[in-house]
């Protein structure tokens, strides 16, 4: 059987994207198989990265400002080793960011990628993965015990594995990599309901079981920014989209009805005094209130770290990647010790230094939202790839966000998809300035 070149095409991409986003926990599954395999798997995915990277480069003309700043970035853990091992300090812990790093790496290569596929194509293999993380994580809360973590069987974790982190009461808390991916799918479903006149049952379902995935996290912080940002989307594509004065009666009598419904039930029907009990059960856990201790706990975690800082050069370089404090800090113990920040910026910035943190906030965030406002790219893809690197943005600030794989590889795929639009247009724009009769005005940038 000859499987053609389009979904090989498809598919390849695909599965080389899941070893960065942790879709299938494939190093997660071989170190609890078989610890050896998995560090060997580690090495041959930097090599593939490297060569990935490298290849990618060789057919570019050029490279973005912002990917290579974000190559510097993926690079420094690199030039930290070195240093270590020359200077024969203790390297514990500095291997970590070679692969927290790696995704920084596969700026080129995304890029290239994006400039050679449409948006349909780009579009269906995120959703795809998407979808997997999303029904993983499902099974994940449904059957809690087949899962690694110290609320699930008790195994230790990799950084791709689906885990039960802790309990809440009755409910696992599920945590799990490719959140922002997760998100991602929930702003293309919503597209999809507002815009689309067909398969409407099918987005609907997916977007209810990309807002049920977020869910199982129990995080409130994930929870608000997503149903901010999804607000502020719906109702931007609400005023600015094609959609028919019809359609947008018939979503808002839907939604309405579904309230009313949904009121009603709980109302008029012993459900009501169900989900009373449980708002009573769970008045009191830290997860279902604004209890500030764990923020104040993580300010208390900053305070500490920085506390090591001490010469220029730690504040512009950072204090290295071989440096730890408890992860208790409250209770320290040796054994138990931790090189990242729950604040991921400050992480960056304890870690790597100022030159770091400007690295990331530079060419992660800032340039390739200044090219899509620039060039004013309004297709829903760039929208919503847009709208998932301002939600990295706003979850790094309070948690674990910059030092994982996935967190780092979708702000890639957010940057590079939105600099590679930004380039096409800029060359599109340059093509009508040039073929523009001399006697006519030229068209300016922002159209």
């Amino acid at each position: 059987m000859i499987i053609p070149r389009d979904q090989l095409d498809y598919w390849g991409y695909a599965a080389l994207f899941s070893l960065y986003l942790g879709s299938f926990s494939l190093f997660g599954t071989l170190d609890r198989l078989a610890p050896g395999a998995a560090t060997s798997a580690l090495l041959l995915w930097l090599g593939l990265t490297w060569l990935g990277g490298a290849l990618a480069l060789l057919h570019l003309r050029s490279l973005p400002l912002a990917g290579t700043l974000l190559i510097l970035l993926g690079l420094m853990p690199y030039g930290y080793f070195a240093w270590l091992y020359l200077s024969g300090a203790p390297m514990v812990g500095a291997f970590s960011y070679f692969y927290k790093f790696a995704s920084l790496l596969c700026f080129p290569a995304v890029y290239l990628w994006c400039l050679r596929r449409p948006d349909a194509r780009i579009e269906g293999t995120l959703l795809v993965l998407a979808t997997v993380v999303a029904l993983r994580a499902l099974l994940a809360f449904a059957v809690p015990g087949l899962h690694p973590g110290r609320g699930g069987n008790g195994h230790e974790i990799m950084w791709d594995d689906v885990n039960i982190y802790e309990w809440i009461g009755p409910l696992p808390r599920v945590f799990y990599p490719g959140t922002a991916l997760v998100f991602f799918g929930l702003v293309v479903s919503a597209e999809r309901i507002m815009t689309r006149g067909t398969g409407m049952r099918l987005e609907v379902a997916r977007a209810l079981l990309f807002t049920a995935a977020l869910g199982v996290t129990l995080t409130r912080g994930f929870l608000i920014a997503a149903v901010a940002l999804i607000g502020l989307y719906v109702g931007l594509r609400w005023l600015t989209s094609h959609v028919t004065l019809a359609r947008r009666t018939r979503l808002l009598l839907g939604l309405t009805l579904l309230g009313l419904g949904g009121m009603v039930g709980v109302a008029a029907t012993p459900a009501g005094l169900t989900l009373s009990q449980v708002a009573e059960q769970y008045r009191g856990q830290e997860r279902f209130s604004l209890d500030t201790r764990n923020m104040d706990w993580r300010a208390e975690q900053v305070a500490l770290a920085f506390s090591l800082v001490q010469t220029p050069e730690q504040r512009w370089l950072g204090v290295g990647t071989n440096v730890t404090i408890p992860e208790d800090i409250k209770a320290p113990n040796p054994w138990e010790t931790t090189g990242e920040l729950h604040y991921s910026y400050h992480s960056v910035q304890w870690t790597f230094g100022y030159a770091g943190l400007t690295l990331l906030i530079v060419g992660g965030l800032i340039l390739p939202l200044l090219g899509a406002l620039r060039w004013r790219l309004r297709t829903p893809l760039a929208l919503a790839l847009g709208f998932t690197l301002v939600f990295i943005a706003i979850i790094g600030s309070y948690t674990i966000v910059f030092t994982n794989s996935d967190w780092n590889f979708m702000m890639v795929v957010c940057g590079a998809f939105l600099l590679a639009r930004a380039r096409q247009a800029a060359a599109e724009f340059r093509w009508f300035r040039q073929s523009t009769p001399s006697g006519l005005p030229a068209l300016e940038s922002h159209d």
